[in-house]
């Protein structure tokens, strides 16, 4: 939906969240049979294990019999990096081009940040969802997908300089830059479109996104956003996503994107932000639709009723996660008008 007052984003304010999709609960009592999930004594320990279930479940959904299949076909797969401005660091990076105009400049180049807390996830962690946006295109595109580095091993204020340093080093000057992230990427996405130039990035969009951090009664959301956070409670808790835990408040970063003033979001650019109403981050994606629009931003909003926090990635064969990727795929079209 296209937002035109403030007034619709404001009823769309859940007090608890709306029931559970009935096809979301058949499929959480499935992954309950299966057995407890494995425990890990660290996020390092966690960090191999979820690289690489990644890149099985991406094998999985793209075999020649599965759903998929074509969106490995048609694609040129590359391997770079990003030298750090802090300690030139290689950031490692994924690039996706269409076989088709591989050998032309793109009209259109997407920034990618996977989600994972900052904790998990590498540069194709995501790579099911980053290829299904490039098959999109029928013209000329790129995709990056950034690899920034990991807490805890380095600190939040890393993750997102290696993000912005990319976003520099890999945009364009000529072509339409769209920046993506989903969840903690969403984060970096956001935060990234605030730190640029303004003008450097066409269009901006956002799935699930952290963008505050609602522990100790909200002293970190600014006044204006704070009645309307309410998916920080039980209701909002599901099977595959609770709460995002923070060993120090904003994981010890100065802000957080809602945190930006209506000053700092002017000149911001469009915007398309999907949300699950079954998730305790709900509430961030909904107030920093309000920051924007309050700022004046051209908003667009998607929200996946009955479903868990960023559910396409961990069920990808859902027919709904099938339909949340299709409406991402109307949002990002959008973006590139």
């Amino acid at each position: 939906m296209e937002v035109t007052s403030i007034e619709e984003l404001e009823s769309l304010c859940f007090e608890t969240a709306p029931p559970a999709d009935p096809a979301w609960l058949q499929f959480s009592e499935e992954l309950g049979r299966r057995g407890p999930a494995p425990q890990f004594s660290s996020p390092l320990e966690r960090q191999p294990v979820y690289a690489e279930e990644c890149r099985q479940q991406l094998k999985k959904m793209t075999a020649p019999d599965a759903r998929d299949h074509s969106l490995i076909q048609g694609i040129h797969k590359t391997e770079l990096s990003v030298a750090s401005s802090v300690d030139h660091f290689h950031i490692p990076v994924l690039q996706l081009d269409l076989s088709e105009f591989q050998e032309q400049e793109p009209e259109t180049v997407i920034v990618y940040y996977h989600g994972g807390g900052l904790a998990v996830g590498e540069a194709d962690s995501e790579e099911l969802t980053c290829r299904r946006m490039l098959k999109s295109f029928n013209r000329p595109a790129r995709l990056y997908s950034v690899g920034y580095r990991l807490m805890p091993k380095y600190p939040a204020e890393v993750c997102v300089s290696d993000s912005i340093d990319a976003f520099l080093a890999l945009s364009s000057k000529t072509a339409k830059n769209i920046v993506v992230g989903s969840s903690s990427g969403g984060q970096l996405a956001a935060t990234v479109c605030q730190r640029v130039p303004n003008g450097s990035v066409y269009g901006l969009l956002l799935r699930c996104p952290v963008t505050s951090d609602p522990s100790d009664a909200k002293i970190y959301i600014p006044e204006r956003y704070r009645h309307f956070h309410t998916s920080r409670t039980p209701s909002f808790v599901s099977t595959i996503f609770q709460y995002l835990k923070r060993s120090v408040p904003r994981d010890g970063l100065d802000t957080l994107p809602l945190e930006a003033t209506r000053q700092e979001l002017l000149g911001h650019p469009r915007t398309w932000i999907q949300l699950c109403s079954l998730d305790t981050l709900y509430s961030d994606g909904l107030c920093y639709g309000m920051a924007l629009f309050d700022a004046g931003v051209k908003l667009r909003l998607d929200i996946q009723k009955g479903w868990p926090h960023t559910f396409w990635l961990k069920a990808p064969e859902l027919p709904n996660a099938l339909e949340a990727e299709n409406s991402m795929l109307e949002g990002l079209r959008w973006l590139a008008e």
